[in-house]
């Protein structure tokens, strides 16, 4: 086997391997944020509109308003955003924040919460897994020959 193979086999097992070590970091982090958060309910209190992206409009993000354990109103925005009114004037949504941070709110939904770990970890799966089964059934045809 060449070196251009050994390399690009090793650059994806790399790659993969970062990708699932990131994915399983945000998996532990959100975890461990759902294990010391109170859950409440917070109200859509309108959104904030940022441009960009690759079609040049204008994104939404959602602004919730809730109370904390201690009385104090909070305020956040998600940092997930869409081209339409992503709710209602007022609808009430489940949220989870730190006690002792308040602003460290999240919505209570996959998209929130399990995407992004969901999203490394597969990746990083197919790409390191993808490149040891590749490498394998390269050697395993050369011992044939």
């Amino acid at each position: 086997m060449g070196k251009i193979p050994l390399v690009l086999f090793l650059l994806v097992l790399l790659v993969g391997l970062t990708l699932l070590g990131r994915g399983l970091f945000d998996l532990g982090d959100t975890i461990a944020f759902l294990a010391r958060a109170e859950q409440t309910e917070a109200r859509f209190v309108g959104a904030v509109a940022r441009s960009g992206g690759n079609h040049g409009g204008t994104f939404l993000y959602p602004t919730f308003q809730f109370t904390a354990r201690d009385g104090r109103v909070m305020t956040f925005t998600s940092p997930s955003g869409s081209t339409a009114q992503p709710n209602a004037d007022g609808e009430p949504v489940r949220i989870a924040y730190d006690p002792r941070r308040p602003g460290d709110a999240r919505l209570l939904s996959f998209l929130t919460l399990w995407i992004a770990p969901t999203l490394l970890c597969a990746a990083g799966l197919l790409l390191s897994g993808g490149a040891v089964l590749v490498r394998a059934a390269l050697a395993r045809q050369r011992r044939r020959a």
